[in-house]
Order: structure tokens, then C-alpha cells, then sequence
């Protein structure tokens, strides 16, 4: 079944979640500004690769927080890019 295009609220919606303005849209799909404009204002219908293209980069998103993101004592995320890991606490026995 091939799901329905995104609405120009539920692509706001998406790229909030993602925490990308729309020209990081365009800088990543290779698009110039006016069509997100054209999208947004329902001037367009987004095509469906655009709602496929969401929904993998949150599933991605989602697995990096679940297990790649480093997690500090008390809840703090490391930097992005950061690659300090605390070493696992080893039994002394």
C-alpha cells in the first residue's frame, strides 16, 4: 500500500522533529527554497519520496539517540561529535 502524501503541516511537523529548518531540507534533497515555500503555503503536493525521505531520517534519528548517542551520569547527551564514552563499570571479583 503506498501511503498518502504528506500534508504541509505534517512536513513542518517532520522537519521541527528533525530540528531542520527548511533549508536544510533543500540543502540535503539538493532543492532550491522556493519549493519547500510552494509545499508549505499547499501551493505544490509534496511528492511521496518527501514523506519517505522524513520518515527514514527520524527512524535514524531514533536509532542513534537508542544507541549511539553517549548518555552522561544524570541524563546530559555528550556533544555531537563527541566521542568520549565513560568505560563500563567492571566487578572487582
Amino acid at each position: 500500500m503506498t501511503p498518502d502524501p504528506l500534508t504541509p503541516d505534517q512536513f513542518t511537523e517532520a522537519l521541527s522533529a528533525l530540528g531542520w529548518k527548511g533549508t536544510d531540507f533543500c540543502d540535503r534533497a539538493g532543492l532550491v527554497p522556493n519549493t519547500v515555500w510552494r509545499w508549505r503555503k499547499g501551493l505544490s503536493p509534496l511528492p511521496l519520496w518527501v514523506g519517505e525521505y522524513l520518515r527514514a531520517m527520524l527512524a535514524l534519528q531514533r536509532l542513534h539517540a537508542e544507541f549511539v548517542a553517549v548518555v552522561r551520569p544524570g541524563g546530559e547527551r555528550a556533544a555531537p561529535g563527541s566521542t568520549t564514552i565513560e568505560p563500563a563499570a567492571v566487578d572487582a571479583e
